[in-house]
């Protein structure tokens, strides 16, 4: 995202500095996890120290320091629901084994300290950017008293990915074989519906035999969580990781797309599932309805109909509309009319 928006600043006459605190020592352990922020805190300071002054500085709200509030005009620009992922972590620990249950105060405590340091930095900054009107509309109603200084931007693909994409979507053709093909991208996590996802599965399956279901890039194995005669059959498909250059094959070679997450930051598949063509049945968490306002035909709330047949013609939206929001042009552009209109 930060690259993104580099890029596009930069094509509209703007000098922007991308910085990361790397390296990194690897920090895996638990007590690990202050002392990793607490890390990237001080060498930002120390980038800082030695630059000349900028005109804004965009990060994490954790990594503001009373320095960096002093460096320039402050952006905590969100790339994720911080809080509500913490909530939903900690919910899903407690349910684990006893190792997890026996580190769970310390989880507490870097838990809120995190919490902490993200109030600190909001109230630091002099904007905060929320990722998506969800997110706005959460923030608002749990911290009215920083309403002024609050707004929200969106996601968006590359331009490389989008020039693809357009290619994948004017060659979608009707599905010609008997069953429909789902698609389902993401980290098998909890949060990510993954329970809901699987009971939709179970009850479509059983009702359209020839249907076919992808779980792609999941990472772990999850073949444990289906029936074994789903696995068996080869109905339930499951790819742990691809390359990037295969994401547009994959989605060509489907017909809808699923997404079930009940917390996330955007879900740029999203993005990715309806440049191609694709219509997507969703859950309303991340940018779904912000996209939603501009292919209302294509994303839908999940869970698709269980007796619904969908060998209907493939449906189009507007993609001049959709271009004009979901870019990063034009995300770069309304960046900057925000600043400077409320500076």
């Amino acid at each position: 995202m930060a690259i993104n928006l580099a890029e596009a600043l930069r094509e509209q006459g703007h000098e922007v500095t991308l910085w990361s605190p790397h390296p990194m020592p690897n920090m895996t352990r638990w007590w690990q996890g202050l002392q990793s922020l607490q890390l990237m805190r001080s060498k930002l300071d120390s980038f800082l120290s030695n630059q000349t002054p900028f005109d804004v500085i965009d990060c994490y709200a954790a990594f503001i320091t009373k320095q960096v509030s002093k460096s320039g005009l402050v952006v905590a620009r969100s790339v994720q629901p911080d809080i509500l992922y913490i909530a939903s972590n900690l919910n899903n620990i407690k349910n684990k084994g006893l190792k997890d249950t026996v580190l769970l105060p310390f989880n507490y405590l870097f838990a809120t300290v995190n919490i902490l340091l993200l109030l600190q930095g909001w109230r630091r900054a002099k904007y905060i950017f929320c990722l998506g009107s969800l997110e706005l509309q959460w923030m608002n109603k749990c911290f009215p008293w920083w309403r002024n200084k609050m707004m929200s931007y969106n996601h968006a693909l590359s331009k490389a990915d989008q020039i693809e994409l357009a290619k994948v979507r004017l060659n979608r053709k009707k599905n010609q074989k008997e069953g429909t093909r789902f698609l389902w991208i993401g980290r098998w996590i909890a949060h990510k519906g993954i329970k809901e996802l699987v009971d939709f599965i179970v009850k479509r399956a059983a009702l359209y035999p020839q249907d076919i279901f992808t779980i792609a890039g999941c990472v772990t194995s999850v073949e444990k969580d289906f029936p074994v005669g789903l696995i068996q059959s080869g109905r339930v498909k499951i790819l742990p990781s691809f390359e990037r250059s295969q994401l547009y094959s994959i989605l060509a070679n489907h017909d809808i797309g699923l997404f079930t997450s009940r917390v996330e930051g955007w879900g740029l598949v999203l993005n990715e599932m309806l440049e191609s063509g694709m219509p997507v049945f969703a859950k309303p968490a991340g940018g779904v309805i912000d996209l939603q306002l501009f292919s209302k035909d294509m994303l839908k709330f999940f869970p698709p109909p269980l007796q619904q047949l969908f060998d209907e013609p493939i449906k189009s939206m507007c993609m001049d509309n959709y271009y004009n929001t979901f870019s990063w042009e034009k995300i770069a552009e309304n960046y900057i009319k925000s600043i400077l209109n409320n500076n």
